[in-house]
């Protein structure tokens, strides 16, 4: 083969592959406008300005980032729900075209049609009407402005169309952002409580309780999280008839630097319902009766009762004393637990876990005083036992236990002057006897070194 051939070869290989690549980027681009042209409206959600429902006359505004509604009423917009239905554009299609004759729309419910929608964007506005639904159900009847086609499309179309204003509106009964919450006033059946963020920990006041962390959250998330059921009134003119100006509960939110004031209002109840109201908002609204119980704690439910703050594997040595004796046990770093005191013995594992798993999940039952004039009327001016639990060897825990009342007994905790009652089954754990907590002590190997040899010697 000559260099001709090869050069002649070379260029027919050449101009092939271009043509697979043109025909290539041709099809891509085919593919692209028919997905374009399939589409029920071509337009992206992030650029609808407006959406507007009709027959019912919703008017949703974008403003900013948010939504708002302006007609029938003015009110903030659930935006969750507003963007969905910009986003069902981004997979709505157009399935089949029926007719192009305006003298058929009466055949598919659009003369006159049944809803419409409405699109202000950014290149303009675009009309969807609202047909009947297929003889199947599986599609609905439409046509959009500019164009005659009667086509079959998604039945969201419809769904979208027939929201009522209660599905876009904003439905949160007090809109806050949690992290900018520095202080919770709380009035309800069972008294009035401030809460208050302190260096990141949250305290009650009046009392200077430390607060359980985990139910201030319950009561913040669930205000958060919470909608309303229903709106019973936009403009009210008397709050006394819904019980709002005598509140059952109210809560003030303080938020931010400036401890800007949020307030909700519980009022009446009405069936399994109550009357409900935002201040900074017109309308009553309904919330559920379990939301309105999580508002309701008591001082005990708010305040913190675990005693401890370590892990039952973090002891490393405890001591026991009680009738008249110390038990001392500690902990190498391999994991093994001795019995040192009163005497050395190898402890029971399992035994060592249940004595530092009470210590560290240690709770309060009840708080009986907080400034106790004596602690004689508690057993607790000389307990019954007193409990020392240390972590790398330094004193995390002392407790006292005194009295017992009932199921529990009355305890106190070095560091603080108050009165608790706790579980009684603390006395059992924390009064074993040597048998208890100690391993069976080895015996000493039998001596066999005695003396067997025979003399042989003559006499």
């Amino acid at each position: 083969m000559n260099f001709k051939t090869t050069g002649i070869l070379a260029l027919v290989l050449c101009i092939g592959i271009a043509a697979v690549v043109l025909l290539n980027k041709q099809d891509v681009k085919k593919e692209a406008a028919d997905k374009i042209e399939g589409r029920l409206v071509n337009i992206e959600a992030d650029s609808i300005s407006a959406i507007i429902l009709q027959p019912s006359g919703i008017h949703c505004l974008r403003d900013s980032s948010e939504w708002k509604i302006i007609a029938p009423i003015e009110t903030g917009g659930d935006k969750s729900s507003i963007e969905a239905i910009g986003n069902m554009f981004s997979w709505a299609k157009i399935e089949r075209t029926i007719s192009s004759d305006p003298a058929d729309y009466h055949e598919y419910g659009l003369d006159p049609e049944r809803g419409a929608l409405i699109l202000v964007h950014k290149n303009g506005t675009d009309t969807l009407y609202l047909g009947d639904k297929s003889p199947t159900g599986s599609y609905v009847f439409a046509r959009k402005s500019g164009s005659p086609d009667v086509f079959l499309t998604t039945t969201s179309l419809q769904s979208n169309i027939e929201k009522l204003l209660f599905d876009l509106r904003d439905k949160k009964v007090v809109g806050f952002d949690k992290a900018q919450v520095r202080a919770v006033d709380l009035t309800n059946r069972k008294g009035s409580f401030t809460l208050e963020k302190e260096a990141g920990e949250w305290k009650i006041r009046p009392g200077d309780y430390a607060a359980d962390e985990s139910e201030v959250d319950k009561v913040l998330n669930r205000l958060n999280s919470e909608r309303a059921k229903e709106f019973v009134d936009e403009d009210p003119k008397d709050l006394a008839a819904y019980g709002l100006t005598k509140p059952i509960v109210q809560v003030d939110l303080l938020l931010g630097e400036n401890r800007a004031k949020k307030t909700l209002l519980i009022g009446k109840l009405a069936g399994d319902k109550y009357y409900a109201k935002d201040e900074s908002r017109k309308p009553v609204f309904q919330v559920d009766s379990a939301f309105v119980t999580v508002l309701n704690p008591d001082l005990y439910t708010l305040r913190r009762k675990d005693l401890a703050d370590f892990s039952s594997s973090d002891v490393n040595r405890f001591e026991l004393e009680f009738s008249g004796q110390v038990i001392v046990c500690t902990k190498d770093t391999s994991g093994t637990w001795m019995l040192e005191q009163p005497e050395s013995r190898k402890a029971k594992s399992w035994k060592m876990s249940t004595i530092t798993r009470e210590a560290s999940q240690l709770e309060v039952v009840e708080f009986v005083d907080d400034h106790p004039v004596s602690l004689a009327p508690y057993g607790l001016s000389a307990p019954q036992v007193r409990a020392k639990f240390f972590v790398n060897d330094v004193l995390e825990l002392d407790v006292s236990l005194g009295k017992e009342k009932g199921d529990n007994i009355y305890a106190t905790v070095a560091g603080s002057p108050a009165v608790y009652l706790v579980e009684k089954k603390l006395l059992e754990t924390w009064t074993p006897t040597i048998e208890d907590i100690a391993e069976e002590p080895e015996e000493a190997p039998a001596d066999t070194s005695a003396d067997t040899s025979v003399d042989t010697s003559a006499d």
